[in-house]
């Protein structure tokens, strides 16, 4: 086997050349004086220039045949578009009663240590509007250390069993006991025929309203859109761009897994959102943070002077159903005691909201209202 058939073998495809070619380079070879002397250099880098090309043609077929896909590059808040996926096939649940357990919490530093001030309402609202509604309501905040720290230095500072609370809007310093629970539960409960439900925050809607709300992306934003005329009814003068995060309202309310998922990605696509990681709510519960808008917003601590703490708002969505866990108020700069970033406070929802059936009657430790 000479040079020429190694080549042949080697490059299948390539046209061989013509016989007459072939006949005058073995012509020459023939007519070559025979030396007994070493062999040329060349005759030696023949076989192995032979071997490179074989090994060159080799590795070129065989990167062609494994080359990877090109992958599309993550979008941004892919978190949340990941997070619309698993949970728009979820099955819809229902229920006779709608039930919404509100808790809130505001950070009072007092003392060297810091206390969560908290109060509680809940809520039961029928499906069938000609059942009872019922509220709940602990008309009294209760407070407690906020870590185990500040319950050291809670207890070194004789632990006192009332606080001063935040003096807001100018008011009187309101005493808060130190307690577990908010204090003084009282309850009504009505049938209303409207059936409207409790947050009004973006529009009134019924629950046969809530569960009408379009899956379909062009069908939501033209519903979404609707809603944005209500709060121009209402004064709203921000055009529809900055009204598209008030939107992320509808999470904790009665809607199909589906709509939920399909106003994930709307608010996913906002430039204005963004997430900011898994984080552990003020419950304990382990969620995903996220910042939808630049709009904030201020605690007044008193109006003469007139003191307030700029704030902004983050989400903090549960990852297996996309509900909200919380939302959470911080300090957009230092001031009044506070540091950038500083928690102040939080709207967490109680782990027993949800579809539920009907409520005790009357609610047992509640008084009736007048």
């Amino acid at each position: 086997m000479d040079e020429m058939d190694l080549l042949a073998r080697a490059l299948p495809d390539a046209r061989p050349p013509s016989p007459e070619v072939v006949a005058r380079a073995r012509a020459r070879s023939a007519a070559a004086p025979v030396s007994r002397a070493r062999p040329r250099p060349w005759v030696l880098w023949a076989p192995l220039a032979t071997a490179a090309i074989v090994a060159v043609v080799f590795a070129l077929v065989t990167n062609l045949a494994s080359a990877p896909a090109v992958l599309k590059p993550p979008k941004v808040n892919q978190e949340l578009f990941d997070l619309a996926d698993r949970i728009e096939k979820l099955p819809a649940e229902s229920n006779t009663y709608w039930r919404e357990v509100e808790i809130d919490g505001n950070y009072l530093s007092t003392g060297g240590y810091t206390l969560v001030v908290s109060g509680r309402r809940e809520t039961w609202q029928p499906r069938d509007p000609a059942d009872l509604a019922l509220m709940q309501v602990w008309r009294r905040e209760s407070a407690r250390p906020a870590t185990t720290a500040d319950e050291r230095a809670w207890q070194a500072a004789g632990a006192p069993g009332r606080v001063k609370g935040r003096c807001e809007y100018g008011g009187p310093c309101p005493s808060v006991p130190i307690a577990d629970q908010p204090q003084d539960c009282r309850y009504s409960s009505k049938i209303d025929p409207t059936g409207t439900y409790p947050d009004r925050t973006i529009s009134e809607f019924t629950m046969a309203d809530l569960a009408a709300i379009p899956a379909d992306p062009t069908k939501l934003m033209e519903r979404l859109h609707s809603y944005h005329e209500i709060w121009k009814g209402r004064g709203f003068t921000e055009p529809f761009e900055k009204f598209l995060p008030t939107t992320a309202n509808l999470l904790h309310m009665p809607i199909s897994p589906a709509t939920r998922a399909a106003i994930i990605r709307v608010l996913a696509g906002l430039p204005t959102t963004k997430v900011v990681g898994t984080v552990t709510d003020p419950l304990g519960r382990k969620g995903i943070s996220v910042d939808t808008g630049e709009a904030g917003g201020s605690l007044v601590y008193s109006d003469k002077p007139r003191k307030e703490l700029p704030v902004y708002h983050r989400l903090i969505l549960n990852p297996g159903t996309g509900e909200t866990l919380s939302s959470i108020t911080y300090a957009a700069r230092t001031a009044l005691g506070a540091t950038k970033g500083e928690v102040m406070s939080y709207h967490a929802r109680g782990p027993e909201s949800g579809w539920s059936g009907p409520p005790a009657s009357p609610p047992k430790g509640c008084k009736k209202g007048k």
